[in-house]
């Protein structure tokens, strides 16, 4: 067996422990789990995502869709004309 020792923020360490003790599992459980499913997987086994650029992409597409509010009165997204 080895030992594997990391760094993570308190408030991180809280929250993760409360969350892995509701599923059951104790820390050391939950990282066999994510080492265990990243080697099986060969990949890291959740999606990694930049949230900010889909909130930058969201709002740009809110402001235009304000921006030409009075110009657009009404989609006719069934297109039966």
């Amino acid at each position: 067996m080895s030992t594997i020792a990391i760094r993570v923020d308190d408030e991180l360490k809280e929250k993760a422990t409360e969350l892995y003790k509701e599923l059951g599992l104790d820390m050391s459980t939950a990282v066999k789990l994510f080492l265990t499913q990243s080697v099986k997987t060969k990949s890291i086994p959740f999606e990694i995502k930049d949230s900010s650029a889909d909130d930058l992409l969201n709002k740009r597409l809110t402001d235009l869709i304000m921006e030409n509010a009075e110009t657009v009165k009404t989609i006719d997204l069934d297109n039966s004309d």
